[in-house]
């Protein structure tokens, strides 16, 4: 889709590449495309000020351009609650058709020209077109109960999935990846689940393609999650030699090349990118943050967790108020929902009062009639351990809980990249960090700095 008039701005948001690991791999050779917009750009290292490193606050501080401290954002599916209007209102407001596809903690749309589908972990906002509900909702429900056994996709839903992507751009080489990861699923001797991410991606991308084909917008955000779940949970198999406990020689022939195998690609999605916006058009790479080892748990073997099996179910247990919903969102944490900020400080009170083998089950945190909870243990338990609350009744932790398994290999670290490729803005290499609101506001700036598009021949 290569268009020599094209005066497209296309900001690809690849959540927490790592600029150090970009170096290496383009070094490497395996990542072409990625150095071939190296070359055309001014590189920046980005760094962030605020005090939770977390990818849904940095991402919000690069959107709104603005520090957590005035945006206010500390969870995921927080989207509804900014009332800063994001880089995408501004676009629009200048007359800028604008598409944003997966972008975390995007508010509702704003303006008759922004279409926004929001984060798979968005429940309180909506696509702004009815038209992505089908592809919004498939895809929030299974990347929220992939770390639950328990979880299926009903055959209507996953029929009506499969219809929208015929009929939304599915092309020939996705649909070879993704029935190839079936098959290999079955009678493959590796694991190998942890490829669906890249197939989400892949789907995601061919979506996102048939519509900027199908609306030809000015503007448009893409994100991706699949390496920052990789490095998540596979760094200690990228770079052993760091931990003290190391992975078994099975377990490195299956995930060793796990994040190597993310980056490579995206790489092709940065190629894709790069012929879409011809050499007139715009790109931005923005990362929010990076990852580094995390050897925080050594000491207990690494960090493992647990996710609740059914959620009204534990609900019902727990004696929670009527009509409480849940929306999952990063592996084993879930907002509980109320029709109250009452009834979200009794069930606070009621997660507090749940205990097993004398430590408490749940941690959480309330924010008016909602409540971000999650079990606290970080190790395995034994499969009969027993929970109980404060009047004594007891019940299997088994029965309500799933082991996820060990997660938070690398943590974050408050540098990123960003590198922006632009008609009249030759390669450099910046030296000084780049605050990532600085970075929000040089993005808002490039419409205006780029020639007017041509005509087609």
């Amino acid at each position: 889709m290569t268009s020599e008039s094209s005066n497209k701005l296309i900001v690809l948001e690849f959540n927490e590449l790592c600029p150090p690991l970009l170096d290496k791999l383009m070094a490497k050779g395996v990542l072409p495309n990625f150095q071939r917009l190296y070359e055309q750009s001014e590189i920046y290292v980005s760094t962030t000020s605020d005090e939770s490193l977390e990818p849904w606050v940095q991402w919000v501080s690069y959107h709104t351009a603005r520090p957590q401290s005035v945006h206010g954002v500390n969870e995921l599916d927080q989207g509804h609650c900014i009332t800063l209007p994001q880089l995408w209102d501004h676009f629009a407001e200048a007359g800028n058709d604008t598409l944003v596809f997966g972008a975390m903690n995007a508010g509702p749309s704003r303006n008759e020209r922004l279409t926004i589908v929001p984060d798979p972990w968005s429940r309180q906002v909506a696509p702004s077109d009815k038209e992505f509900a089908v592809f919004h909702d498939f895809v929030s429900h299974n990347v929220a109960e992939h770390t639950n056994p328990d979880a299926q996709s009903g055959a209507r839903q996953a029929l009506a999935f499969g219809r929208f992507l015929m009929s939304h751009g599915l092309s020939l080489g996705t649909l070879g990846r993704a029935v190839a990861q079936v098959l290999l699923e079955k009678i493959g001797r590796r694991d190998r689940r942890w490829h669906r991410a890249t197939i989400l991606d892949l789907l995601s991308w061919d979506v996102f393609k048939y519509t900027l084909r199908k609306r030809q917008p000015q503007v448009a955000f893409f994100f991706a999650n699949s390496v920052a779940f990789y490095q998540h949970r596979f760094w200690r198999h990228m770079a052993a030699e760091d931990y003290v406990n190391r992975p078994a020689p099975a377990e490195m022939a299956a995930y060793g090349k796990a994040i190597e195998t993310g980056y490579r690609a995206l790489d092709s999605l940065v190629g894709e990118a790069l012929d879409i916006v011809g050499e007139s058009g715009s790109v931005v790479l923005v990362t929010a943050l990076s990852q580094e080892a995390n050897l925080k748990y050594e000491d207990i073997g690494g960090k493992f967790v647990h996710r609740p099996r059914d959620f009204q179910k534990l609900f019902a247990w727990l004696g929670a108020a009527s009509g409480a919903t849940a929306e999952p969102v990063m592996t084993h944490q879930a907002w509980a929902s109320f029709k109250s900020d009452a009834d979200a400080a009794a069930f606070g009170e009621l997660l507090d009062g749940v205990t097993a083998g004398g430590a408490a089950v749940f941690s959480w945190r309330r924010d008016g009639a909602r409540v971000m909870f999650w079990c606290a243990f970080i190790r395995p338990v034994a499969d009969d351990m027993k929970m109980q609350d404060r009047s004594g009744r007891s019940t299997a932790f088994t029965e309500f809980f799933a082991p996820v398994g060990y997660v938070n290999n690398s943590q974050h670290h408050p540098e990123g990249a960003f590198w922006v490729k632009s008609p009249g803005r030759p390669h450099r290499v910046e030296i000084t960090r780049l605050p990532l609101e600085t970075a929000a506001t040089l993005t808002m700036g490039l419409l205006d700095e780029r020639p007017p598009a041509r005509d087609a021949a």
